[in-house]
């Protein structure tokens, strides 16, 4: 397990990188199976229109609004919304003016950070689509079915199903007082678990991890991991999958089942 801070929690990010704050990518995780980025935008500012060839790509607005433009159609986006692009599809954005934006982009098919290196447009390049929230919910839901968990609720973003991604999947959790999620593992993809709100323990078989909004837990593929909140403390986070489009790609196994 890989922990790091989001620099935009404590406003230093624009002073110390322009802005931008890498979170996973080969320079820094060489196994890594995706990517992931952090970017904050002063309000009124923007991206301009540019593609992306060799990646696929999911932003989630962590906070702040604005307007997602691509191809010519455009979607006002909050705090909590976000888009998905397949590869070499058209995308902008522009911040709203009354305050800055963090955007969590999070990048699959590559680990390579010069495949997120804006791309000029030309004509005819499709453009993505909003993520979608679907409850996972009942026995026959994807978690419903694989269990290991109690007061965690989750919707899914952007998936195979929902969105059409492909080695990428988004999701939201929310732990309430008592929640947790056992030691379990996906032996196909690496997960991100980013903490937005509440707080509680990262869970490995070497002992817990404390996590505070901000902070962001990376594990690889194949590695036990859980999580347990705060007594009397509702958790919120975003999470997903690197290298599969859904859980069922990404592989889930209880630590139960291995003995």
């Amino acid at each position: 397990m890989i922990r790091r801070t989001l620099e935009a929690w404590n406003g230093s990010s624009r002073q110390r990188s322009g802005g931008v704050q890498w979170l996973v990518n080969r320079e820094l995780i060489p196994e890594a199976l995706g990517m992931l980025m952090i970017q904050e935008l002063s309000g009124g500012s923007g991206l301009p229109v540019h593609a992306l060839p060799g990646a696929e790509s999911v932003t989630f607005l962590l906070s702040g609004k604005g307007d997602w433009v691509g191809d010519g159609t455009g979607w006002p986006l909050k705090a909590g919304e976000g888009v998905f692009n397949p590869p070499g599809t058209s995308r902008a954005f522009e911040s709203g003016r009354d305050g800055n934006t963090v955007l969590l982009v999070v990048y699959g098919g590559t680990n390579d950070p010069r495949d997120a290196e804006p791309h000029a447009v030309h004509g005819g390049a499709g453009c993505g689509c909003r993520v979608s929230r679907t409850a996972d919910q009942g026995s026959h839901s994807p978690l419903g079915e694989a269990g290991g968990f109690i007061d965690m609720g989750v919707h899914w973003l952007a998936t195979t199903q929902t969105v059409g991604t492909r080695s990428v999947v988004v999701a939201t959790s929310t732990f309430t007082p008592g929640g947790s999620h056992q030691l379990h593992r996906h032996p196909h993809a690496d997960e991100f678990f980013l903490v937005l709100q509440g707080g509680g323990e990262h869970l490995t078989k070497d002992g817990p991890v404390r996590l505070n909004p901000g902070d962001l837990a990376y594990i690889p593929a194949g590695e036990w991991h859980g999580f347990q909140t705060d007594p009397g403390v509702t958790t919120r986070t975003v999470y997903g999958y690197l290298g599969a489009g859904s859980l069922a790609q990404a592989g889930y196994e209880l630590l139960e089942e291995e003995t």
